[in-house]
């Protein structure tokens, strides 16, 4: 996937916001022009008349209207921008997790489900606090624009040096924000490193707990290394903002003691000089809110840059289902290759047709290739064709390529050359996505959803749902209720069968399976190969299973194997080898 270039946070609001943006910009300077009103009304009511002869119930009736207004802008123009800001939000997230969604399995494999999990998380929430502060910076420029028009319009040369010294203090703020920005993007980075911590620590909960040696390691060597650089960066980083803002609200107040002393050597009226010092006293609140909300608008930033290295497919509204035909007849590999590159960064989307992709294989040849540096076929010309209605048996050593095969006929992986059709019609970008929607399949970390779908997406078919529970010897482990499973809490082999039960409700036409009958007890092997296999084909469905059980190898019609990377179709005389001795013909 070709990397894109980076989008500013700002850039996308105006770009995908612009008319609600320009609406609440609106909005606050209605905000700021009730606020300019009230200063101005205080100004000419109270501050430059003799306030005793002139002060009346009307004057103070007049000035708790200007008030209520000022209440009634304020949160209105708030809760606008709030508004906007959570829509954006909701829409980045969920555009972000379809997105992920319709990534290729080896990129997301090759970014890890913790670095996935940290944009979920804690890069949302760091925009979403962006947003939550955002209008705070607006109202604050805003206000202090319409102020300062006005402020100027009551004496230029003071505005002028009251400017000064706002901007003086401002630049200092900011290079003391600029660190802060530093530090942040810093911390980002250790948020991932944490994240996997996490995961080693919550996945590998039964290792730590039987190696207290590894488990001190984890926790010394590795959580508590980055966590201290998370505490002392993140203090550095909280150090540089409170400097920042303590250093603006000091210098503010101090700006009234500039202003009396300008006033005096200028000749500026009295009055002038406590309207300024009574303005800078009321901006003080809303322009340091808007200083403190910056670095906020920083991470957010930083969040949205790691959110957008992680390459994701583009965004697509609509999901891809069922448009395959369901009359096809031969599914054909042509010459296929899989070469894992440890060279090159980058994976195939659905959109790069026929590329090498970059992937993180369970299989040993996979590993191999990333350890030694080298650039090797996982898949070297494999050439196969599936027949409807067909019972295809898969053996293979460890690192043979047989997940990987598997991944290749269900259209998860793309070949790095060769080709993969149905009924000789090719499986490309196009139609890849609507291919993959003819197989269910179970992998060796199958996960497993709780809730039943049935035919292209439809309610499941009960009784059919209702007989697989007896047949899978789950009907005192597990009930189904408005299509939700009771629990997935069971033991390995019992998972396996749960996985069945969801596969069979989806009614798929072509049904893989990678070592299912290896968690299994010798009992309920013996009913899966010889009484569910013939069942499951008695739905119409072509099976497709990786196994080793050599003492049932007579209940596939073919029986195939993977050594080394290449796919032999094993002939009558082998198989009766094979049967009698699996191990001996991986060798």
């Amino acid at each position: 996937m070709s990397s894109r270039a980076s989008v500013s946070l700002h850039h996308m609001i105006w770009a995908q916001y612009r008319l609600p943006f320009l609406k609440v910009i609106l909005l606050n300077l209605v905000n700021a022009a009730v606020s300019v009103g009230i200063i101005a009304y205080i100004n000419q009511t109270f501050i430059s008349q003799p306030v005793f002869n002139i002060l009346s119930w009307s004057s103070l009736g007049q000035f708790a209207l200007l008030v209520l207004l000022l209440l009634v802008t304020t949160f209105v123009s708030q809760y606008a921008l709030t508004r906007l800001g959570h829509k954006f939000v909701y829409e980045l997230r969920t555009k972000l997790v379809k997105q992920i969604i319709d990534t290729t399995v080896p990129q997301i494999d090759h970014l890890g489900s913790a670095r996935l999990l940290a944009s979920l998380s804690s890069d949302i929430q760091s925009i979403t606090v962006a947003f939550v502060r955002m209008p705070e910076l607006v109202q604050g420029v805003i206000l202090s624009i319409g102020v300062g028009l006005y402020l100027g319009w009551l004496s230029l040369p003071l505005l002028l040096i009251v400017m000064f010294w706002i901007a003086m203090t401002i630049w200092i703020s900011t290079l003391l924000v600029k660190h802060v920005y530093t530090h942040l993007t810093k911390l980002r980075e250790i948020n991932d490193v944490l994240y996997q911590d996490y995961q080693s620590i919550i996945e590998g909960r039964k290792e730590l707990a039987l190696n207290q040696h590894r488990a001190e390691k984890l926790y010394t060597d590795d959580f508590l290394a980055h966590a201290k650089s998370y505490e002392k960066t993140v203090t550095k980083s909280d150090t540089f903002h409170l400097s920042a803002v303590n250093w603006s609200n000091i210098m503010m107040f101090a700006s009234i003691g500039v202003i009396f002393a300008v006033s005096n050597y200028l000749g500026i009226s009295m009055g002038i000089a406590t309207t300024f010092s009574l303005t800078i006293l009321f901006m003080q609140s809303p322009l340091l809110h808007a200083v403190g909300a910056y670095p906020t608008l920083q991470t957010a930033q930083v969040a949205l840059d790691k959110i957008q290295s992680l390459e994701l497919a583009e965004y697509q509204p609509l999901f891809r289902t069922d448009n395959t035909s369901q009359h096809w007849q031969t599914i054909s590999l042509t010459d296929v290759n899989y070469r894992y590159n440890v060279s090159n960064n980058s994976v195939s989307n659905d959109s790069d047709n026929n590329n090498a992709s970059n992937n993180s294989d369970i299989d040993t040849q996979t590993l191999i290739a990333k350890d030694s540096g080298r650039s090797d076929n996982i898949l070297k010309d494999v050439n196969l064709t599936l027949q409807r209605g067909d019972v295809v048996f898969l053996i293979g050593a460890n690192g043979s390529g047989k997940s990987t095969l598997a991944k290749i006929i269900t259209g998860i992986f793309t070949p790095t050359t060769g080709a993969v059709t149905i009924d000789k019609q090719p499986v490309d970008s196009q139609n890849n996505a609507d291919y993959r929607q003819l197989y269910s399949a179970i992998f060796s970390d199958q996960h497993i959803f709780k809730q039943l779908i049935g035919k292209q997406g439809q309610q499941p078919d009960e009784a059919l749902v209702n007989a697989w529970l007896h047949k899978l010897n789950l009907q005192d482990k597990i009930s189904v209720t408005d299509n939700q499973l009771s629990t997935d809490k069971l033991s390995q082999g019992q998972r396996k069968r749960l996985a069945m039960l969801i596969a069979v409700a989806e009614q798929k036409d072509i049904l893989l399976l990678d070592e299912w009958a290896a968690d299994q007890d010798p009992a309920f092997r013996r009913v899966f190969y010889q009484t569910l296999i013939p069942e499951l084909k008695a739905l119409g469905k072509t099976l497709f299973i990786i196994s080793h059980d050599d003492g049932y190898f007579e209940h596939a019609d073919r029986l195939l194997l993977m050594k080394q990377g290449r796919l032999i179709e094993l002939n009558a005389e082998e198989r009766q080898r094979a049967s009698k001795d699996a191990i001996a013909m991986l060798a």
